[in-house]
């Protein structure tokens, strides 16, 4: 029995010490796809969209429109029911898309313009990839039901769904052949989502975070999560939208009878570690855990307060996110100039240029500062515990996070 238990802590030693990531690792020296807006990579045009755009084409925005203004509060049935129906917004994914989910939720529920009417249901499961997500017998479905049930709602209400995966098993590292690939299992899983979720409207999609601090060496994940498979990950977003908004078959989602929900972008997490996006997104090797891998609570914060903003700004998300529209007449209102301008140190910066009402809350909701505004205002941040803040500036909102 001696011998069997002094086994066991040998292997549990064994495991931490192979569960290990490296700091030092150089980055790849490469561009996120949403950075290549002017640029091409083995002659593709990056850009979250297509014709090097990171925001959806100005052709495609009624078809858009139109699709999102379908989301509604359902009944257990599905039927319409604004008094007590609700919106279901899914999480999917595994283990780290599981915990920037709880991150994110847990913003939204202190973000005071949130509709009350969305519930969030986290479905992801760890070591889950698309190979076996995308199959309608696998049993990630089936405790997805059990997540929306334990919750007092039904399939038939899911309406949303933020997605991050990608295939834990494939090593394929070529461009764009590996990129193309992947793009063809997020279609089969979309696919099966839809047949999961009769009322599924849209499939937000963001890409994988940095995974170049992994040592491969000594990797316990799966070989296609490491880099740069990772990098791999925001181009198959890219394509599979693509197609969708080049009218390959099967893609239609705008019609009467859609063949798939809406497909669009979320957020691009990947930075080539510490080498800053041209947005100043960058991955530090504090932001995950030993592994390498999973994020630490820095990072889990990181993300979920990236993934709060998209929602919280983007003007199609807001039409279900939101309570009401926060689209002002005043076009001077949403111009760059009137939101946080820039967050340096202990400092954060806000700026207005016309007289508008301000307040900082923390996770929580609690009020840390408000004021009016009116020109440039900088706040200091050394009394704000460390953590995610919400921004409220007239009638936006954005994040920012206190280290």
């Amino acid at each position: 029995m001696r011998t069997y238990q002094l086994l066991l802590v040998v292997l549990a030693s064994m495991q931490v010490m192979v569960a290990q990531k490296d700091c030092s690792r150089p980055p790849l020296g490469r561009l996120s796809v949403s950075d290549m807006t002017n640029s091409t990579w083995n002659g593709v045009r990056g850009g979250l969209y297509p014709e090097g755009r990171n925001v959806p084409p100005p052709n495609n925005m009624s078809a858009y429109e139109s699709t999102i203004s379908t989301i509604v509060p359902r009944s257990l049935d599905g039927a319409v029911d604004h008094v007590d129906g609700k919106i279901v917004m899914i999480g999917v994914g595994a283990s780290n898309p599981r915990t920037e989910f709880n991150a994110f939720v847990a913003f939204a529920m202190a973000d005071p313009m949130r509709s009350t009417n969305i519930v969030f249901a986290n479905t992801c499961v760890g070591g889950q990839g698309v190979q076996k997500m995308n199959q309608t017998s696998d049993s990630y479905w089936k405790n997805a039901e059990k997540v929306v049930d334990s919750l007092h709602c039904s399939n038939a209400q899911v309406q949303v769904a933020w997605v991050e995966t990608d295939n834990t098993q494939d090593t394929d590292t070529a461009f764009p052949g590996a990129a193309e690939g992947l793009a063809d299992q997020l279609f089969t899983l979309c696919s099966t989502m839809r047949s999961f979720y009769p009322n599924l409207k849209v499939i937000y999609f963001s890409s994988r975070s940095y995974a170049g601090y992994i040592d491969p060496a000594t990797a316990l994940a799966g070989k296609g999560l490491l880099s740069p498979r990772d990098h791999l990950n925001g181009w198959a977003i890219k394509f599979l939208i693509e197609r969708q908004i080049n009218g390959t078959p099967g893609y239609r989602f705008s019609e009467d009878s859609p063949e798939l929900p809406a497909l669009m972008w979320c957020t691009d997490n990947w930075a080539d570690g510490t080498t800053p996006r041209l947005d100043g997104h960058f991955w530090h090797c504090d932001d995950f855990s030993g592994d390498g891998l999973h994020l630490s609570p820095l990072g889990e914060e990181k993300s979920g307060a990236r993934i709060h903003t998209f929602f919280s700004t983007d003007p199609l998300a807001q039409r279900w996110f939101h309570t009401a529209s926060t689209t002002s007449n005043d076009e001077t209102a949403l111009t760059d100039e009137s939101f946080i301008r820039y967050i340096v140190g202990e400092m954060i910066s806000l700026q207005s240029p016309v007289a508008v009402d301000a307040a900082i809350y923390n996770i929580h909701g609690e009020l840390v500062w408000s004021a009016t505004i009116d020109g440039l205002v900088q706040i200091p941040t050394t009394g704000f515990t460390p953590g995610l803040y919400l921004v409220r500036q007239g009638e936006r909102t954005s994040t920012f996070l206190r280290p």
